[in-house]
């Protein structure tokens, strides 16, 4: 009977010990994955639209930033001025979506890219143009 016990009590903590290893292992991985900028996939942006009438929207989409971690939106006019930064919170997955409203933006070809401060790498460059057309002035859906 007291083997038994043993026996028992020996396998329980093999059991025990095998679930730490295995969730350390896994997490180790994981934060492996998102430290390592070699290693991570570049954060990228798309829009919904690339030309939208001066008083429209368009959605910004991106997706391979740091997972709940702020970024810089930066937006460049035509003139080559640059807006204030914007940040935004990444979702669990390192994703967020962004409405762009034209309102009060030039005429002309604008340029916008996300900086993920985290690891430092910044998102390719998405280009939009806002024209003086009519067109749909509700946001897009994507």
């Amino acid at each position: 009977m007291k083997s038994y016990l043993l026996i028992l009590l020996f396998g329980l903590c093999l059991v025990a010990c095998a679930k730490t290893d295995t969730t350390t292992a896994n997490e180790s991985s994981a934060s492996t994955t998102t430290a390592a900028p070699g290693g991570q996939i570049k954060p990228t942006i798309t829009l919904s639209r690339e030309r939208i009438p001066q008083d429209g929207w368009t959605k910004m989409f991106g997706k391979g930033f740091t997972p709940k971690a702020n970024v810089q939106s930066h937006l460049k006019r035509p003139d080559g001025t640059e807006f204030r930064e914007i940040p935004i919170l990444t979702d669990a997955k390192g994703e967020f979506t962004h409405d762009i409203d034209s309102l009060l933006l030039l005429k002309g070809v604008h340029e916008v890219w996300v900086f993920d401060s985290t690891t430092g790498i910044t998102s390719n460059v998405a280009r939009f143009e806002t024209t003086a057309e009519q067109g749909s002035k509700e946001r897009p859906i994507p």
